[in-house]
């Protein structure tokens, strides 16, 4: 075999897989692979708590109230529906971490509001601390926290009992996976 012919054999194997893969994303004949988790990534570094002072720091399940103010969180309105967003978030963060066994010691449900919602009373699982969120792309919803402090994924909250049940092992499915790969806490 000449060295033309092999220089030729060469550049055709190297040259015809780029092409290939040129076309594929030119003409979107790729779809990107599938994802596993149920929440939103969410697209911008957005430290959230901070960040403990040495290593083994808890996951947090974090509701960010809506800015407008949700009245059967805030006032504290006992005749009020439950079936509001922010009691719906509560008794999912009351059960999320109920139900997570012995897992729950390195997770803390918390509420993160200008104000202590009076509907937390009923939640004796559920934190609060003082913080005013202006990112709108948290408000209303239930993010998942690493122990480092940073968001990771957002849920929507939706009122019903079947979208809170979906919600909720949603959000315990994704928490479970993210938590057997850590490998910076207990």
């Amino acid at each position: 075999m000449g060295s033309r012919k092999f220089l030729s054999l060469f550049l055709l194997c190297a040259l015809v897989p780029l092409a290939a893969a040129w076309a594929s994303l030119r003409f979107g004949w790729f779809a990107g692979a599938p994802t596993v988790n149920h929440g939103e990534w969410l697209t911008q570094e957005l430290r959230l708590l901070p960040a403990p002072a040495r290593g083994g720091g808890q996951w947090h399940l974090v509701y960010v109230p809506a800015a407008e103010g949700e009245p059967a969180c805030a006032a504290g309105d006992e005749a009020a529906a439950p079936a509001s967003r922010c009691e719906q978030a509560l008794l999912i963060l009351q059960q999320l971490r109920a139900g997570l066994g012995r897992k729950q010691a390195r997770v803390q449900a918390l509420v993160l509001a200008a104000e202590n919602p009076a509907a937390r009373a009923r939640y004796p699982q559920i934190e609060w601390q003082p913080a005013q969120v202006s990112d709108a792309a948290l408000q209303g919803r239930i993010v998942l926290v690493d122990p480092r402090g940073l968001a990771l994924l957002r849920y929507a909250v939706e009122p019903g009992p079947q979208q809170a049940q979906r919600v909720a092992g949603d959000i315990r499915s994704d928490l479970l996976r993210l938590m057997n790969y850590d490998r910076s806490g207990v």
